[in-house]
């Protein structure tokens, strides 16, 4: 039976591949509603990418990060790509008969691969920028808007990929993830800086309260906070002991090394951690209101023109059939307001700075 695909860029992949595909082969591919194949074994990945003794990748080029540099580079010079896409890079491991046959890489889509690991060369910068992407702060509209015309450069979905495969920041002049500020720090040089967008606190928690919501989700890809908020009613949710993470995500990810167990003992540490860094002469920190001047300062940072046209931040929500959620997310303003104080001083703090 056929999957019921959500994105049909996954499916063109599959379909991309399938006819090349042999009995003894083992898939490795990223965790998603995947087909029956008639293979030895499928197996799945999220965040680090373990090849172990698969045959067939789809490397989720958003999660290159996750897999290590030196096993990437063999796979590129020495398996055959299959298929590529916007997505998806696909290689299969050849068989010794097969080897002569391997030609130089295909079309574009390879060519993220082939400039991550020629990160280095590419650069152009002395320094490195750290971009932490802040959930629901328009956060995909500023990386694409700096990034796309930066060739040495890396995301990073999760500090997971981090931890395994420690990044060498030396090599690009541009990384960013949603990524624990403290966490790439760990990896930054004294004089890399950081970088980030700020939101409304309330306005940042509404988005991501009505994301996970939506009916058009997949919660298995989902935090288990925000399968929490899914999952109960919002009144529950701010009982419940994880809330106050959530709705104080931007303190949380520019302040928290994740090195304990987050408390209220530790609230004032990690706030004091956050405006040290927003505040740091050397960091680039905005608001959402000066997102275009935000994009123009990154770029010119990374010796980039200014954008010609102001990129538009996306919005995913459909209001009408949101109805009874934002009903629901309005009635409890008043105990989200308690919660987000120390949010609110951050955001407030980065805002009177753009003043001047």
């Amino acid at each position: 039976m056929e999957p019921a695909w959500m994105d049909p860029l996954w499916q063109d992949a599959w379909l991309g591949v399938a006819p090349h595909l042999r009995q003894d082969d083992r898939i490795l591919l990223p965790e998603g509603n995947w087909p029956v194949a008639d293979v030895a074994e499928i197996r799945t990945y999220r965040y680090v990418i373990d090849i172990a003794d698969a045959t067939v990748l789809f490397l989720y080029k958003a999660r290159i990060a996750g897999i290590s540099h030196a096993v990437l580079k063999k796979i590129y010079a020495t398996w055959r790509p299959v298929f590529a896409n916007e997505v998806f890079a696909c290689f299969m491991q050849p068989r010794r008969w097969e080897l002569f046959r391997l030609k130089g890489r295909p079309g574009r889509h390879y060519q993220v691969i082939q400039q991550y690991l020629n990160a280095r060369k590419l650069r152009r910068c002395s320094e490195t920028i750290f971009f932490t992407h802040i959930p629901k702060t328009a956060g995909t509209s500023a990386w694409e808007a700096i990034a796309r015309s930066v060739r040495s450069k890396v995301y990073c979905e999760s500090y997971e990929a981090l931890v395994r495969h420690p990044l060498v920041a030396a090599n690009f002049d541009l990384v960013g993830g949603h990524v624990p500020l403290q966490i790439l720090a760990h990896s930054a040089a004294p004089n890399d800086r950081f970088a980030g967008v700020l939101r409304d606190p309330l306005a940042r928690f509404r988005s991501a309260f009505l994301h996970s919501r939506r009916m058009s989700e997949d919660p298995r890809t989902f935090t288990d906070t925000m399968r929490l908020m899914r999952e109960t009613s919002l009144t529950d949710f701010l009982s419940h002991p994880d809330a106050k993470m959530e709705v104080c995500q931007q303190t949380i990810m520019l302040g928290f090394a994740f090195d304990g167990v987050y408390s209220s003992k530790v609230e004032q540490e990690i706030f004091d951690r956050a405006r040290v860094a927003v505040e740091h002469k050397n960091n680039l920190f905005a608001t959402t209101r000066r997102l275009p001047q935000f994009i123009d300062r990154m770029r010119a940072q990374l010796r980039l023109s200014p954008l010609e046209q102001s990129q538009s931040v996306r919005n995913a929500s459909d209001l009408i059939a949101q109805t009874e959620d934002i009903e629901e997310f309005e009635a409890s303003v008043p105990k989200i307001r308690e919660l987000l104080t120390m949010e609110q001083e951050l955001y407030d703090l980065v805002a009177r700075g753009e003043e001047h």
